[in-house]
């Protein structure tokens, strides 16, 4: 019985007051975010492929206005 009361005082603490809720979405949203972006940048080749990118973009042949 005690874990019904406590899931419920849990449920309560989160419902009586919304900006928890609220700052725990946005906490496990930037985790989640942070988490994917350190991935992206530690995938091997990705430095060389920004850097290929960027240079292509520099050499590309600009319209005269």
């Amino acid at each position: 019985m005690s874990a019904t009361i406590d899931r419920v005082r849990a449920v309560l603490y989160l419902a009586l007051n919304p900006k928890r809720l609220v700052q725990l979405i946005a906490g496990l949203v930037g985790a989640t975010l942070y988490v994917w972006f350190a991935a992206v940048r530690a995938a091997p080749g990705v430095q060389e492929r920004k850097a290929a990118t960027r240079e292509t973009w520099r050499r590309r042949e600009r319209k005269r206005p």
